[in-house]
């Protein structure tokens, strides 16, 4: 008897707890600002000409999988999302900070534009302390770009080319990290052009990857 009663009552009130995190701000809110923080250091730091430690690059990479990675696997209409979200099946996408969607991202992508044009006026965008966070960030992204491109162009189409051509990338991708990995334990890297910049190209070829999945 209690059943429909406590039915009514979920369905009427749906995920109310969901949709206030720590703090008392909306759902999201501490990794906004976390990641606004994270990005902030890492930007001024870079524009400083400081060098920014394992540790914040790796903070870096983590906020970047956050925001940017795919998160639905099931793609469905919006007017299946909102009875879905209302009968408390899935749960409301918060608006961490109470801004408007998406605003977090463009404001990380914003962010390194900034800093892309402020160390440009300097003639300082290839320096050393700048270069590996634009390496990996712009592998990213250009993952991201690469992505959102095919997966525009291949809309509607028979997936038989699609599938062969990400095979494809998968082996370029294995086969151009292998041959980097045994050139540094070989050794033979400083005896190739531009070997000493190797060590960047596992991570933009691992970035862009990821970013493009």
């Amino acid at each position: 008897m209690d059943a429909p009663t406590t039915q009514a009552s979920v369905t009427a009130h749906p995920l109310r707890a969901h949709n206030t995190g720590a703090l008392g701000l909306p759902s999201g809110s501490i990794r906004a600002l976390l990641t606004l923080m994270t990005v902030g250091f890492i930007v001024v730091q870079t524009a400083r000409g400081e060098r920014v430690s394992l540790l914040w690059f790796e903070s870096l990479m983590i906020v970047l999988a956050h925001y940017f990675a795919s998160r639905r696997l099931v793609q469905m209409s919006p007017g299946l999302r909102e009875r879905l979200t209302a009968e408390g099946v899935l749960e409301a996408e918060p608006n961490p900070l109470y801004l408007p969607r998406h605003s977090l991202r463009l404001m990380i992508v914003g962010a390194f534009i900034g800093l892309a044009v402020y160390l440009n006026r300097y003639d300082r965008l290839f320096d050393p302390v700048a270069l590996p966070i634009f390496i990996a960030v712009g592998s990213y992204f250009l993952g991201i770009a690469f992505h959102a491109i095919m997966a525009w162009w291949n809309k509607g189409r028979q997936t038989t080319g699609a599938k062969r051509f990400d095979d494809l990338r998968a082996a370029a991708t294995l086969a151009a990290m292998a041959l980097v990995i045994a050139l540094q334990l070989t050794g033979w890297q400083s005896a190739i052009p531009y070997g000493d910049k190797l060590e960047a190209l596992p991570l933009a070829l691992m970035l862009f990857y990821f970013g493009s999945r």
